[in-house]
């Protein structure tokens, strides 16, 4: 991303980080831990595993990358003042220019050296009365001058629109620019341009004196003939450096470190939650999200992973007994039948995709044919009483009828 990218959460509207440094590393959505092979499973328990481990799912979100152009000078100024042809007159940038509004319709960046100092200059997109309110393209324009240093206003006294003038100019500008926000302490330069125009000249002379009155420094400038540009970009240069002698120094990198927990209680929680034993933890929940439950072999595994750090015994300690239901995650957990008795570590001697540990019935497959059984069974004895009801009523039906012969 280029510097100056600011990324924002799309749902939430929430900024998550401005990339204005060099080099910046940003992670918006973690990627998911890869899998492992049936070869990095191998151990003197398993010599030839049957199964793998699946890679987890990477997590998801929506962000909007907004850009903001970082530059020390940024050009403001009504359309058509000449900003794109002063960019292209004091750097080596070639905006696109032509005698109509609105040419430029994406900041144009150039790279200016005065003497021993070198400065980017952002030509801004022409400003209109209430772009602050988004009249035009003001509001994605405005955003642009943010990060400018110092502005410099570029103003046409070429122009024969009515009620058009260099001070009426400047002050719809500085109106949006205060309506904006946040730019009151930028320090400003006012260019008054196309002086190589003969009204224009006198246009220039005529203001020069209010503007400065207002403590503004003025340069008469032609982007066309190179007239008052030398003057214009040590001035800016000077503020320039002003500011960044006065910006304080970069933070420096912090070290981070991460060391793993000692204690593996740690790493998860154990709760009675209804009529479940609810675990929670990153580590055992990762490890569910990896095992291939259709692999026999794979199961007894995350069984082994998950005695190894003491699960099993907090559950006991806990009074679980067996064939409790033991739920691993949150919403969409995974429900496990609670079987202390599979011994753990033990040679796995049945074929590769199995686990002869598993074999025995688990407790809740057994309570369940045990309800279908009897269930089923009643059906049949309804069926059967039904039958024989339907049947004696027949016999006194049958009965009545040769008494009334």
């Amino acid at each position: 991303m280029p510097n100056g990218t600011v990324v924002i959460d799309a749902d939430t509207g929430e900024q998550i980080a401005d990339l204005t440094a060099d080099e910046t590393q940003l992670i918006v959505a973690q990627g998911g831990r890869g899998g492992l092979g049936n070869a990095a499973l191998a151990s003197p328990a398993r010599k030839a595993p049957g199964f793998a481990l699946l890679g987890e799912e990477g997590a998801s979100r929506t962000i909007t990358l907004e850009l903001k152009v970082i530059a020390d000078i940024g050009l403001v100024g009504l359309p058509s003042a000449g900003k794109s042809s002063l960019v292209a007159a004091i750097s080596r940038a070639r905006p696109k220019i032509a005698d109509y509004p609105f040419t430029t319709l994406v900041p144009n960046l150039g790279v200016v050296v005065a003497g021993d100092v070198s400065f980017t200059v952002a030509d801004v997109p022409g400003l209109i009365a209430g772009a602050s309110e988004g009249r035009g393209l003001g509001f994605d324009f405005l955003r642009h001058i943010e990060r400018c240093a110092a502005i410099v206003h570029v103003i046409d006294c070429a122009t024969y629109q009515p009620g058009r003038d260099p001070i009426t100019d400047l002050d719809v500008i500085e109106a949006e620019l205060k309506a904006r926000g946040g730019l009151e302490d930028r320090p400003r330069l006012v260019a008054l341009n196309k002086i190589d125009i003969p009204d224009a000249q006198q246009v220039a002379e005529f203001a020069i004196g209010d503007l400065r009155d207002r403590g503004l420094q003025v340069f008469p400038i032609s982007t066309r003939s190179g007239r008052g540009l030398h003057e214009l970009i040590y001035a800016m240069a000077q503020l320039i450096t002003a500011r960044r002698a006065a910006e304080p120094p970069p933070p420096p990198a912090r070290i981070v470190i991460r060391p793993k927990p000692i204690d593996d209680q740690s790493v998860f929680t154990v709760q009675r939650d209804g009529e479940l034993w609810r675990v929670r933890g990153d580590k055992p929940e990762r490890w569910v999200r990896q095992t291939d439950f259709a692999n026999a072999e794979a199961v007894g595994y995350l069984a082994d992973r998950l005695h190894r750090i003491g699960i099993e015994d907090r559950l006991l300690e806990l009074g679980a007994q067996p064939g409790d239901g033991v739920a691993i995650g949150g919403e969409n957990a995974v429900i496990f039948d609670f079987a202390p008795q599979i011994e753990i570590g033990a040679e796995i001697l049945s074929s590769r995709g199995d686990d002869q540990r598993l074999n025995k019935e688990r407790p809740a497959a057994q309570r369940r044919r045990e309800k279908d059984q009897a269930y089923h069974a009643s059906e049949q004895l309804d069926a059967v009483d039904g039958a024989g009801r339907a049947t004696s009523s027949g016999e006194i039906r049958a009965d009545s009828g040769s008494d009334d012969a």
